[in-house]
C-alpha cells in the first residue's frame, strides 16, 4: 500500500508573510554589559516592535528562540526574553501553538534572579524548515533572544592574509586617524615580513562586539602595507572619552550641585563648510534621552568641538555643566543619557551618550491648617492654639526661612488661633502675604515683594489660582509657600525641596523621615509630646524681630546659572536664537536662559501676577522666564501691592470705583476689633513711641504676657452639636466632595485625617460654616501625590487631553463647575447667567438684571465685603416707580439674608410686580451698603439693558396685560376664550375668533349591553384650545342619565318575550367654555339574558365596559355557564361509609349493616335496608346480648366483641362447649 501525506503551509510561512530579525546582538552568547557602558543606544529594545510574525537569523543562518532561562544582560539587552515550554512542547510541522515568553530580571545586585518575572504571549508556528513567532511589543526595554549555529565569526579585529605560506607579520597592525580633505579616515599600517617576491595582502576589518565576538565589516586585497577606510559613523564610529575620572559614568543627586563634563574628539576635526574662511569646528547638539520625564538639565544645548593639535588621544574638546532636576517626584534612583549629535548634514561621527546615574533625594510638604493643625515634613500632627509670630520653617543648608502669624479667629467659646499671614525669605528675596492688619472676616491679604540685594529684578514668582483664593510664592530653589485664603485667615502649605533634606528646623519639624524627632528646639533641645507648649514657645519670635516688621540686611548672592531641558529635536525650551536654523551658526549664542533644573509643575490653573508687585517697570525684563508657570488670562487678581517705601503711591493698583461702592466696611483699618463671642483677656507689654515705630503695624498678639488658656472642648458643644452630627457633616463636606471622591485612592489615610481635623474644627468653633475649610488641604495633598507618582502623573496628563484625566479635571475645576460651566485647561468657564463664586459657577445677577423666566429672582445673590453673621443682618429693597420720566422710590421691604461668607449672601425678595428694585444690605440695621439698581423683568415681552435708568422695551408681537407678559397666542389664565392678539390690542385681552368645537372620541368597538344590566360607560372628548367640556343628554331611553363629565348610567329594562336583540340610540351635545358645540349620537345594542332555570345575569368585570359580557348566577341544584346542568350531590361524598344515591330532590345514603338510621329520612322504601344521611351513627350490638351467657360483651364502632368462655369451656365467647365435647350450649 502506498501512503501519501501533504503539508500545507500557512500564508505566514511564505516570503512576504513574515519579517526576519537579523541583529547578531540577539544571540544568547552576546554579553550586553559593554553596550550599556559604551553604546547604550545600540541596546535591543523591543518595546516599539510592530506586532506580527517573525523568524530569527544570526550570521545569515536560521536561529530559534531559546527554551531555557537566559541570564540577564544577554541578547543585546538587559532583560532577555526566552520561550517557556512548561508542561508543553514546540509545535510539530504544520501546527501552531500558543506559548509564553519569559523575561529574566534581577531587581538589584545580590537579590534572587527571577527567570520569568514578566510573561508575554507568543504564538509559535512550525513551517517545517524553520519556526515562526508571533511577537508583540514588550512592556519596557526587553529583547527577544535567539540561539543557533553561529560558526564563521571572525576571531580578531584586524587579520592579514597572504597567498602563500610566508612568515607572519613582525608586529601588530597600527590604526591611526588622519584627515584627508574634509573626511576622517582610518589608516591600518603594518610592517611587511621579509620576502624576496612581491606580496599581496588581504586586510579584514572587523568590530569587536563582545568579550569574545567580533563582526566583520570589510575585506580588502592590496599590495600596499596599509589600508584606508573612511569613518562613516555607521560601520566605523568615532570613539570618545568622557572626563572626570570615572569614564562614561557620572553619579549625581537631586541636591542642586553642578557637574562639569568634557567631550573629547579622538580624531582630527575637519572643516565642513565650503567657505574655508570660516573657522573650522564641529557644532554638537546636546540632548537628554529620556522616555518619561526630564531627569537632568544642561547648562547649554549646543557645544562646539574646536580643532587643535592631537595629543594624548585628544584632537578637540568641549565642556558643559549638568545637574539633576529637582522634580518633587518619588521616582527612585535612575539612569539618564546625555547625547551629542552633529548637524544633520555632517557625517555621523560625533555620536556620544553619557550615562548619568541619578540619586532620588526626598522632598516633602508641611501644612499649617485652619486651627491651626500642623502636619510636619515627616507627617507628624499636632495642634498650635497660640497666637503670635513663629518660625514655621528654617533651612540649615541655605538662607530660607518662613515666619507665620496667628490671630484669634473667632471661636464662640474657646481660645483658638488661625494663620493670618506669612513672611518668607530665600537669599535676598522677601515676600510678605499678610491680612493680620485688619478685622476678622473683613480684611483682605496684602502682598509685598522685596529685594534686599543690589541686583536688578526679582526671582520669586507669584501665582494666583481659583479667583485669588489660592496664592503661591515660588522660589528658585523649588520651594514654595502657598496660602489658601478664607474669611477667617489662611491655611499654609510649604514645599521643601530636596536640598533641605536633613537640614530643617522650626514648627515644621526636622525633615529626615523620622517623625519622632520633630519637636526640636532652636538650641537643639528635644521636647517630648507632653511638653508641646514649650516647643511652640521656643519658636516664637520676639516683637519687631520677624520678617513682618524687620528688613534683614542683604547678602552676597551666588549668580544663578541657567539650565535647560535639551531634547533630541536639536532645541531647548528656552533658547536665545530665533529658530533652529541658527543652531549651527557659530555666532549664535548657545547658552540657556531658562532655569529648568527645577520642576515647577502645578495642576491648578494659575495666573502669574508677579508683575503687579514690581515697583519699577524696567525690572519686568529681569524676571525669570519660567514657561512652566505661563498662565492664561482667564482669572483676574484683586490683590493690591504696597511697596516698602511708598505705600500710598498713586501707581499702586486700586480697586475700581464701582467695586469700592459695594464695600460695606473699609479695608484700610489699622486696628482690629474682635467680633466673636470669645474675647481673650490679656495684659500687653508697655510700649513706647519708639517701640511702636519699629513695627510695620501693631500686632497685639505679639505682646502677650500670659499664655492662652488650654483648649478642652467637649461633646455636645454649647449649641448642641454632637460628635455623630459633626462626623456626618464632615464626611458629606469632605469625603463626598468632588476632590474627596476622585482623589480617594491617592489621598489614602489623609482623607480620614482631614475628616478628623474637620470634626475638631466644628467642636472648637461650634460653627458649621467651617465644614469645608479643609477642602484646599485635600486639593493640595492630591496634587502633591499626583506629581510624586510619575506613572499616575503621566497617565493623568495624557488622559486630560483625551477622554479621561478625571483627577486633573477635579483639581482644575472644583465641583466640576457645579454643572453650570465648562471645565477648560484654565479652570471653569461659566455659562451665560452664571458667575464664578466659591470656585464654582453659581447663579449670577450680574449687570443688575434678572429675568423671572430664566432665574428665580426671588432669591438674589449679593457680592461684597464685610458681611457678618449677626442678628440684624438683613436685606432692604426699595421698589421704584417710573413717574414723569423719572424713577421715584416706592414701597420698601425688609427681607431675610442668608450669609454665605463675608463676601457673599442671598437676599429674598417679595415679587408681586416686575419692576426695578434698589437692594441694600445691613449688618446692624443702621448702616447700609451703597444701593444698586436691580431690574427684574419678564423676558417674554421685555428687553432690558444694564443701565441705571432701569427702563425696558416691549418686544414686538407680545402683550403686557395687567402688569404681566404674554406672547402672541397665549391664552388668558382664567379663560381660554381670551388670548393675546397684539394686532388687536397689546394691553387688553382679545376674543378668540378661531375657537374650534370639541372633538368626540368614539369607542373603539360597538357598545353592547344585556337586559337587566346597570350599564355604566365614560365617554371621552377633547378641546383643541384645551377648554373644559360639558356633556348634555338630549334624547335616549327612559331612565338614562349623562353626567356633565360624560358618564352614562342606564338601568337596562327586560326585553319583550321572544325578542332576541334590539338597539337603543342616545343623543347629546358637547360644549366648550366658549360655547362651541358638537352634536353626538351613540347606539347601544341590547341582548337578552341567556341564563336558564331561573339564573340571573350579572356584568363580567373581566371585560371592558360596554362589551355586553355577562355571567350567570345559578339557583341551588343548578350549575354550568347558563345554569343548564344539575348538581350531583354525591360528588361531595356525604355518606362517608355508606353508599350515596343521587335523587332528583337531593341524595340518599344506604348504610352497611349494623349502622343506625338517622333522623332525617328521604322519601324511599327502606323496609329491607338501613337508610340515613351520613351512616356515621353506631348501633350498640351488645344490647341484643350476642355473647355466651356469662361472657362479657364489648361494643365497637360498626361491630362488637365477646370475652373468653367460662372456665372449663372452650369457644370464641359467642359459642362455648365443654372440654369433653358432649355438652353444647347455645346462646339465647
Amino acid at each position: 500500500m502506498l501512503s501519501l501525506s501533504f503539508l500545507i503551509s500557512a500564508p505566514e510561512c511564505y516570503p512576504g508573510g513574515h519579517r526576519t530579525l537579523r541583529n547578531p546582538y540577539r544571540s544568547v552568547d552576546f554579553d550586553s554589559t559593554e553596550l550599556q557602558n559604551t553604546a547604550i543606544q545600540d541596546l535591543v529594545c523591543d518595546h516599539s516592535l510592530l506586532p506580527g510574525w517573525y523568524r530569527f537569523k544570526i550570521n545569515n543562518k536560521p536561529a530559534e528562540m531559546p527554551t531555557t532561562c537566559v541570564e540577564m544582560n544577554r541578547c543585546g539587552t538587559q532583560a532577555p526574553v526566552w520561550l517557556s515550554l512548561k508542561d508543553t512542547s514546540l509545535p510539530r510541522p504544520g501546527e501552531v501553538r500558543q506559548l509564553s515568553g519569559c523575561a529574566t530580571w534581577q531587581f538589584f545586585h545580590g537579590s534572587a534572579k527571577d527567570c520569568c518575572l514578566f510573561r508575554i504571549p507568543i504564538t509559535v508556528r512550525n513551517c517545517g524548515e524553520f519556526l515562526l513567532y508571533y511577537l508583540q511589543p514588550t512592556q519596557g526595554c526587553m529583547g527577544y533572544c535567539a540561539t543557533g549555529d553561529h560558526a564563521g565569526w571572525v576571531g580578531c579585529v584586524f587579520i592579514v592574509k597572504v597567498k602563500a605560506a610566508v612568515p607572519s607579520l613582525p608586529s601588530k597592525p597600527v590604526i591611526t586617524p588622519e584627515l584627508i580633505g574634509h573626511s576622517v579616515h582610518l589608516r591600518c599600517s603594518f610592517i611587511p615580513p621579509p620576502w624576496s617576491q612581491p606580496l599581496g595582502f588581504q586586510v579584514v576589518w572587523a568590530r569587536h562586539i563582545g568579550h569574545s565576538m567580533k563582526a566583520e565589516i570589510r575585506q580588502e586585497s592590496t599590495l600596499n602595507p596599509f589600508s584606508l577606510v573612511e569613518m562613516d559613523g555607521v560601520h566605523f564610529r568615532l570613539g570618545e572619552t568622557v572626563i572626570p575620572a570615572r569614564p562614561y559614568w557620572l553619579h549625581i543627586a537631586e541636591n542642586t550641585k553642578e557637574h562639569e563634563v568634557t567631550v573629547h574628539s579622538t580624531v582630527p576635526i575637519p572643516c565642513f563648510d565650503a567657505n574655508l574662511s570660516q573657522q573650522c569646528g564641529v557644532p554638537l547638539a546636546l540632548n537628554s534621552l529620556e522616555r518619561e520625564a526630564s531627569n537632568v538639565a544642561l547648562s547649554t544645548c549646543q557645544v562646539e568641538l574646536r580643532p587643535n593639535a592631537c595629543s594624548d588621544g585628544s584632537c578637540g574638546r568641549a565642556t558643559f555643566l549638568v545637574t539633576a532636576v529637582t522634580d518633587f517626584t518619588r521616582d527612585g534612583n535612575r539612569v539618564s543619557l546625555v547625547g551629542a549629535l552633529p548637524r544633520p548634514n555632517a557625517p555621523r561621527l560625533w555620536r556620544s551618550y553619557i550615562p548619568t546615574s541619578l540619586k532620588d533625594v526626598p522632598t516633602s510638604m508641611c501644612y499649617s491648617l485652619t486651627d491651626p493643625h500642623i502636619i510636619t515634613l515627616d507627617g507628624r500632627r499636632y495642634e498650635n492654639h497660640q497666637t503670635g509670630t513663629f518660625v514655621l520653617y528654617r533651612s540649615l543648608s541655605r538662607q530660607f526661612e518662613v515666619h507665620s502669624r496667628q490671630w484669634d479667629c473667632g471661636s464662640r467659646h474657646y481660645a483658638v488661633a488661625c494663620n493670618c499671614g506669612f513672611a518668607v525669605r530665600e537669599g535676598n528675596e522677601v515676600g510678605i502675604y499678610d491680612m493680620c492688619n485688619g478685622q476678622l472676616q473683613e480684611t483682605r491679604p496684602q502682598l509685598t515683594l522685596k529685594n534686599l540685594g543690589d541686583e536688578e529684578g526679582i526671582r520669586v514668582r507669584v501665582l494666583e489660582s481659583h479667583q485669588g483664593k489660592k496664592v503661591t510664592l515660588i522660589f528658585p530653589s523649588g520651594a514654595f509657600v502657598r496660602a489658601d485664603v478664607s474669611d477667617w485667615g489662611m491655611s499654609l502649605s510649604i514645599q521643601a525641596p530636596s536640598v533641605d533634606y536633613s537640614n530643617t528646623q522650626g514648627l515644621c519639624g526636622t525633615f529626615d523621615r523620622n517623625g519622632n524627632n520633630d519637636f526640636l528646639g532652636s538650641a537643639g533641645v528635644s521636647y517630648g509630646p507632653t511638653d508641646l507648649h514649650s516647643f511652640i514657645e521656643d519658636w516664637r519670635i520676639a516683637p519687631g524681630e520677624s520678617l513682618f516688621d524687620k528688613t534683614p540686611p542683604g547678602m552676597k548672592q551666588e549668580v544663578r546659572r541657567p539650565f535647560c531641558l535639551c531634547h533630541k529635536a536639536y532645541g531647548t525650551s528656552h533658547y536665545t536664537g530665533t529658530g533652529m536654523g541658527n543652531l549651527y551658526n557659530p555666532s549664535t549664542h548657545s547658552d540657556c536662559i531658562a532655569y529648568n533644573n527645577m520642576d515647577y509643575t502645578s495642576v491648578f490653573p494659575s495666573m502669574d501676577t508677579t508683575m503687579e508687585y514690581i515697583k519699577n517697570p524696567k525690572k519686568e525684563e529681569d524676571i525669570l522666564d519660567m514657561s512652566a508657570l505661563d498662565s492664561h488670562p482667564l482669572e483676574r487678581s484683586y490683590l493690591q501691592f504696597h511697596s516698602e517705601n511708598n505705600q500710598n503711591s498713586n501707581s499702586n493698583l486700586q480697586l475700581d470705583s464701582e467695586f469700592r461702592e459695594d464695600h460695606l466696611l473699609s479695608v484700610d483699618r489699622l486696628r482690629r476689633q474682635v467680633s466673636s463671642q470669645f474675647q481673650p483677656m490679656f495684659t500687653a507689654q508697655s510700649l513706647s513711641k519708639a517701640d511702636l515705630e519699629k513695627f510695620a503695624y501693631f500686632f497685639p498678639e505679639d505682646h502677650l504676657e500670659e499664655a492662652r488658656p488650654e483648649v478642652q472642648p467637649q461633646w455636645p458643644t454649647p449649641s448642641g452639636l454632637t460628635s455623630a452630627k459633626a462626623l456626618e457633616v464632615c464626611q458629606m463636606a469632605l469625603t463626598n466632595s468632588t476632590v474627596g471622591a476622585v482623589c480617594r485612592g491617592l489621598l489614602g489615610r489623609r482623607l480620614d485625617e482631614a475628616v478628623d481635623l474637620c470634626i475638631l474644627d466644628l467642636q472648637l468653633k461650634d460653627d458649621l460654616n467651617w465644614e469645608r475649610a479643609l477642602l484646599p488641604y485635600l486639593e493640595n495633598e492630591c496634587e502633591r501625590r499626583l506629581l510624586e507618582n510619575r506613572t499616575q502623573r503621566a497617565l493623568e496628563v495624557a488622559g486630560a487631553l483625551g477622554a479621561s484625566g478625571e483627577l486633573m479635571t477635579a483639581l482644575r475645576c472644583p465641583n466640576f463647575c457645579n454643572g453650570n460651566g465648562e471645565c477648560t485647561e484654565w479652570g471653569c468657564q461659566c455659562y451665560p447667567s452664571y458667575s464664578f463664586y466659591d470656585l464654582i459657577c453659581s447663579d449670577s445677577n450680574e449687570l443688575g438684571l434678572c429675568d423671572i423666566r430664566a432665574t428665580d429672582c426671588r432669591n438674589i445673590r449679593v457680592f461684597g465685603l464685610g458681611f457678618i453673621n449677626s442678628p440684624d443682618l438683613s436685606c432692604h429693597a426699595t421698589r421704584l416707580k417710573y413717574m414723569n420720566g423719572v424713577w421715584v422710590p416706592g414701597e420698601k421691604q425688609r427681607t431675610k439674608a442668608t450669609l454665605l461668607s463675608s463676601k457673599a449672601l442671598d437676599c429674598c425678595l417679595d415679587l408681586q410686580y416686575v419692576l426695578p428694585f434698589l437692594p441694600q444690605v445691613t449688618n446692624d440695621g443702621s448702616q447700609y451698603s451703597q444701593a444698586k439698581v436691580l431690574t427684574i423683568y419678564d423676558g417674554v415681552c421685555q428687553v432690558c439693558e444694564a443701565s441705571r435708568s432701569g427702563l425696558c422695551k416691549l418686544k414686538e408681537q407680545t402683550c403686557n396685560i395687567d402688569g404681566m407678559c404674554f406672547g402672541e397666542g397665549d391664552s388668558n389664565p382664567s379663560s381660554p376664550c381670551l388670548l393675546c392678539d397684539p394686532d388687536t390690542s397689546r394691553f387688553t385681552w382679545s376674543v378668540n375668533q378661531v375657537n374650534k368645537p370639541p372633538t368626540f372620541h368614539r369607542p373603539q368597538s360597538n357598545l353592547r349591553t344585556f337586559a337587566g344590566e346597570n350599564f355604566v360607560f365614560q365617554f371621552a372628548a377633547s378641546d383643541p384650545e384645551g377648554s373644559e367640556l360639558l356633556f348634555q343628554l338630549e334624547g335616549g331611553p327612559k331612565g338614562a342619565i349623562l353626567s356633565p363629565a360624560g358618564l352614562l348610567i342606564w338601568r337596562v329594562p327586560s326585553l319583550p318575550e321572544g325578542a332576541h336583540q334590539t338597539r337603543r340610540s342616545f343623543s347629546f351635545t358637547l360644549s366648550d367654555e366658549c360655547n362651541a358645540q358638537s352634536t353626538i349620537t351613540v347606539e347601544i345594542d341590547v341582548v337578552p339574558c341567556g341564563c336558564q332555570n331561573g339564573g340571573t345575569c350579572v356584568t363580567d368585570v373581566n371585560f371592558p365596559a360596554g362589551s355586553g359580557k355577562y355571567l350567570c348566577v345559578c339557583p341551588e341544584g343548578k350549575q354550568g355557564d347558563l345554569c343548564n346542568e344539575d348538581v350531583d350531590e354525591c360528588l361531595s361524598a356525604p355518606c362517608t361509609l355508606g353508599k350515596c344515591i343521587n335523587t332528583a330532590s337531593g341524595y340518599r345514603c344506604e348504610c352497611p349493616s349494623l349502622k343506625s338510621i338517622c333522623a332525617l329520612i328521604y322519601n324511599d322504601d327502606y323496609t329491607n335496608s338501613r337508610v340515613c344521611v351520613t351512616c356515621l351513627e353506631d348501633i350498640n350490638e351488645c344490647e341484643r346480648k350476642p355473647c355466651f351467657p356469662g361472657v362479657q360483651c364489648f361494643n365497637n364502632f360498626g361491630s362488637y366483641g365477646c370475652g373468653p368462655c367460662p372456665k372449663g369451656m372452650l369457644g370464641n365467647g359467642t359459642i362455648c362447649t365443654g372440654k369433653c365435647g358432649h355438652i353444647k350450649l347455645n346462646k339465647r
